[in-house]
């Protein structure tokens, strides 16, 4: 049994991945816990004795925080787009000064693997498909952070220390702490309660995609494997245009193509196109990736089910905007 140390684990994808990991493993959740959901709730977690928490800044971290750690996943952050140009100033301090500060202090206590959290989006505009080895292009400030990040991160593995950058997709899917600030999530949402999809744009601009639960069960497949190696790697299900995904989410849920309108002056100008030539190296064939129509019509069950709204949890930047 492993000890692992998520930071940023009382978020969104935090949230789920704890759960997830807790099947075989101790957990230490390191977050400042504004969204509280995981300390509140520890007694109906699966395994909840295997759980604890350390409730701090990552600024503030001690070597002292890593005792008898094996591998750490790193989610720390302001987490999109928007959040993040609420302050730039502070994105900087905290995705690229905070992240980095934290990953030196992991390797200074003797962790054997850091597995850090990156994004897709540092691929910003792409006209051609986009793989590890083609040029970054971020646009946002969220994006330019987050590559500087790894970029530096990464720069500290060596043979005791093994750093895994992992660039994940548009992320979608259901988590105690939900997201309705991601475009899957929110256009399951506005079609459940408002009848209709609003998109930003013509709707052809290409993003990739992957489940919040394909994401946890990667993790847990690079913390068992026994491979001591370090690797840039894109994470992603599929790609699409996001005119193309609300028309998929209208076929799962059975309604009309008509509920679809576009805003046609909100122009996004990120469009990528992802693949990972190393996903099949790494993984073989030991991963099969969920099927969509059955993440939508769960995350439909849990929306209504856990009676989801959108206010300044489940909108990040509305939550930001009022931190800052």
């Amino acid at each position: 049994m492993k000890t692992i140390l998520i930071s940023g684990g009382a978020g969104y994808l935090g949230t789920q991945l704890t759960k997830h990991l807790l099947k075989r493993n101790k957990v230490i959740v390191y977050d400042k816990f504004y969204f509280p959901w995981i300390i509140k709730n520890k007694k109906k977690i699966i395994n909840d004795k295997r759980l604890s928490f350390i409730k701090k800044d990552i600024h503030d971290v001690v070597v002292e925080d890593f005792r008898d750690v094996d591998v750490v996943c790193d989610l720390n952050g302001i987490p999109n787009d928007p959040a993040a140009e609420i302050n730039p100033k502070l994105t900087w301090k905290i995705n690229y000064g905070g992240r980095l500060h934290f990953a030196k202090i992991a390797k200074k206590a003797g962790v054997k693997k850091y597995i850090f959290n990156s994004t897709c989006s540092v691929y910003g505009f792409n006209k051609n498909k986009v793989n590890e080895n083609s040029k970054t292009n971020p646009i946002s400030t969220y994006a330019k952070a987050n590559l500087k990040a790894e970029r530096a991160v990464y720069k500290l593995k060596d043979k005791s220390f093994l750093v895994n950058i992992l660039r994940n997709s548009t992320l979608f899917g259901f988590s105690n702490v939900l997201r309705l600030d991601l475009v899957i999530n929110i256009f399951v949402y506005n079609l459940i309660n408002k009848k209709k999809i609003i998109i930003d744009g013509d709707g052809r601009q290409f993003r990739p995609f992957i489940s919040l639960n394909d994401i946890c069960k990667i993790y847990d497949l690079i913390i068992i494997s026994s491979k001591k190696k370090s690797f840039i790697c894109n994470l992603v299900s599929f790609n699409s245009t996001i005119r193309d995904i609300a028309l998929s989410i209208c076929k799962i849920l059975k309604k009309k193509y008509s509920n679809i309108t576009f805003k046609e002056k909100s122009v996004d100008r990120r469009n990528y196109y992802v693949v990972s030539k190393k996903f099949k190296s790494i993984f073989k064939s030991k991963f099969r990736f969920s099927k969509f129509s059955e993440e939508i019509l769960y995350l439909k069950k849990e929306i209504i089910k856990n009676k989801i709204k959108l206010n300044k949890s489940t909108i990040r930047m509305k939550f930001y905007k009022s931190l800052f």
